[in-house]
This record gives structure tokens, sequence and C-alpha cells, in this order.
């Protein structure tokens, strides 16, 4: 049964991507790096996030960008970092994509930051992984990339499935590196968990 509360929490952390991404796109713009506070409450509960991002123009690249996010907790506060590697000559034209991609590792990262703070979406965090199939099937990973996916969906107007097998392709090293990782297997347990929370998610298309 889906509870109210597990809605109302979802929209919380979509409004937030919505803000942290406006402002990283809008600094895009100018290129200019920054670190930015922010403070995330639900109910009785609060998340301190340290946010840092950085810019590296990279005229060499065979492709528009790359986005890297992570978070690490420290203290009371989880620092998440944002780190957009780009090639200048082929923007603007490539700013749709960007966007669309910063909205999906904004809340990718958000959903770590929720299961760091938020009772509600904590997880067990299970074995270390023992390969990259692994992390990407972990308890902690499945729910953060399918809703980073269905946020970029949601963006670019596109299918869940058209979206992961994207980011499958724009990931090709890491599995040519790991020959190993299914992606079938990996692509059908992000969706099933998509379905089964599909009323929460109350998004999936």
């Amino acid at each position: 049964m889906i509870k109210l509360k597990d809605i109302l929490l979802e929209g919380v952390m979509d409004t937030w991507t919505n803000i942290i991404t406006k402002e990283i796109v809008k600094a895009f713009k100018s290129k200019k790096n920054f670190d930015k506070p922010y403070t995330i409450q639900f109910e009785d509960e609060e998340a301190y996030i340290d946010l840092s991002v950085e810019f590296l123009e990279r005229p060499n690249l065979d492709y528009s960008h790359s986005i890297d996010g992570a978070v690490d907790p420290k203290g009371e506060d989880d620092h998440l970092s944002v780190s957009i590697e780009y090639n200048p000559s082929m923007f603007p034209k490539a700013m749709n994509n960007l966007v669309a991609e910063v909205f999906e590792t904004v809340r990718h990262e958000l959903e770590h930051v929720g299961q760091n703070n938020f009772y509600k979406l904590f997880v067990v965090q299970g074995d270390v992984y023992p390969s990259y199939e692994g992390y990407l099937t972990s308890n902690k990973e499945v729910p953060a990339y399918v809703k980073g996916f269905i946020t970029r969906a949601r963006k670019k107007k596109q299918s869940l499935e058209q979206v992961m097998d994207d980011w499958r392709q724009e990931n090709k090293l890491n599995f040519d590196a790991d020959p190993d990782a299914d992606w079938s297997k990996i692509k059908n347990i992000w969706l099933t968990w998509a379905k089964a929370n599909r009323d929460k998610l109350r998004k999936y298309d």
C-alpha cells in the first residue's frame, strides 16, 4: 500500500532537484564554479547539504560533455559534488541534453542524501560491491539510478527504457572494462523496481 507521506517525500526531493539543477545550469552559462549549502526538510527530519560544482573546459573531448556526481557524508552534512567536463565547441547545441543529464545526476545524488537522512528512504547497504553489475543493482543504487532516469525521461520526453539504453551507451567503457556485466539483467532489475514503485513515483511512464 502506497502512503501519502511517501508521495509527499518524492515531491520534496523533486522540488529540490529542480532548484539545484536550475542553479547549476545558470552557473554553467557563466562557467563559474560555486559552493552553496542547502537544507532539505521533511516532517521532523532534515538533511544538510554542502554543494560543490565545478566546470572543466575540455576542447579535445569527442563528445559534448560528461557529468560526475557524488555524495560524501561528512559529520552532520552531506557533501554533494558535481563536476561537468565540456567541449565548448559543441555548445549551445548540446545544451538541452546537458540540462536533462544534470537533472538526472542531481536527482540520483539527492536519493543518496535521502537514504542517509530520511527514515522513509533508508536502505540497508548490503555487501561490498563484487563487480560493476553488483554496484548497479545494489540496494542503494537501484532507486537512485531509476529515479534519476525517470527525471531525465520526463525532461527529454523519452521512454524510461530509451533513457536507460542511452545511458548504457554513454557508459560503454565501464561495461567494456567488465564484460561479465549483464546489461539485460541490470536493466530488467531497474525496470522491475520502477514498476513495483510506480504509484509512489507517480511519473513512471
